[in-house]
């Protein structure tokens, strides 16, 4: 009887996550709640600017559920006088006692550098690797032992354009925290990926390897995808690629994106958290 339990317990019917794969062994187990009270399971975000569409999610993966632990990601995103977007996604590192913390901070400077400092640069004279720059400052003079709030940050800024012209982006990122540009179907890695990854010399505090920055316009039909490696990975290596490529042709819903999120695939069950930007597509 108990085992029937677990294994009917959570969404079922329409609710249920989508399996693209192997079922997770976490994933039909009752969830534990986390012992930090001020960080939800589940964060959920959307709107839209003119003719950009944005939706943003931040989920605790099914081990995390399982095991008890808090939501180590973080994700942020807003508008800049109706001319802006600005996103951030952060990725705790697992090996660090406080990396939600550092992941909080570093999505709340980063955004606040790049509000500040907008209406004042614009975006062709802004280098957005100074927003990592701020969100490093805050990690490092949050209390002692900033190496236990360690996290990876990417953020990214689009700027509405002209009917017909594009929007122009700007993004940067510290650590694996993949960012994308979802065209035609498929998913474009914006920064080139190295060979061998140091979580201490690839995330903040203090990272030792140089930013990664990439810039470029948003085309109609176009979508710009900030990830934690939770989502990222998956997207590279498995059939997860495909599906979100379909789901996200459009704009999906506030709903129907988290539940996109939370497709079902084993030993990918790290926190699931993104940011999209569509450029909507022009009529006729």
């Amino acid at each position: 009887m108990a085992g029937d339990t677990v294994r009917t317990w959570g969404d079922r019917g329409v609710f249920r996550p989508r399996e693209l794969g192997p079922p997770s062994l976490a994933l039909g187990a009752p969830w534990r709640l986390d012992p930090v009270a001020d960080v939800p399971d589940t964060v959920v975000e959307a709107g839209r600017v003119g003719a950009l569409e944005v939706r943003a999610a931040s989920s605790r993966g099914a081990s995390h559920r399982f095991d008890g632990v808090v939501r180590q990601d973080a994700v942020g995103v807003t508008e800049l006088a109706g001319r802006y977007v600005l996103t951030a996604v952060a990725g705790g590192v697992a090996a660090a006692t406080d990396t939600h913390l550092g992941a909080q901070l570093a999505v709340r400077h980063a955004l606040g550098y790049l509000a500040w400092t907008l209406p004042n640069t614009g975006l062709g004279a802004l280098d957005v690797a100074d927003a990592l720059r701020a969100a490093d400052r805050a990690v490092c003079a949050a209390g002692p032992d900033p190496a236990s709030r360690s996290t990876t940050l990417t953020v990214a800024v689009v700027e509405l354009g002209p009917t017909g012209r594009g929007h122009r982006y700007r993004a940067a990122r510290v650590g694996n925290s993949p960012a994308f540009l979802l065209t035609d179907g498929a998913f474009l890695p914006l920064f080139d990926e190295p060979a061998v990854r140091d979580p201490a010399a690839d995330s903040l505090p203090e990272p030792r390897r140089p930013a990664g920055r990439a810039r470029g316009v948003l085309r109609s039909g176009q979508a710009l995808v900030l990830t934690s490696d939770g989502v990222g990975v998956p997207v590279r290596e498995t059939p997860a690629g495909a599906y979100l490529a379909e789901a996200w042709s459009e704009p999906p819903g506030p709903v129907a994106y988290l539940h996109q999120l939370q497709f079902d695939l084993r030993t990918f069950d790290d926190d699931r958290t993104a940011a999209v930007v569509w450029a909507r597509r022009e009529e006729g």
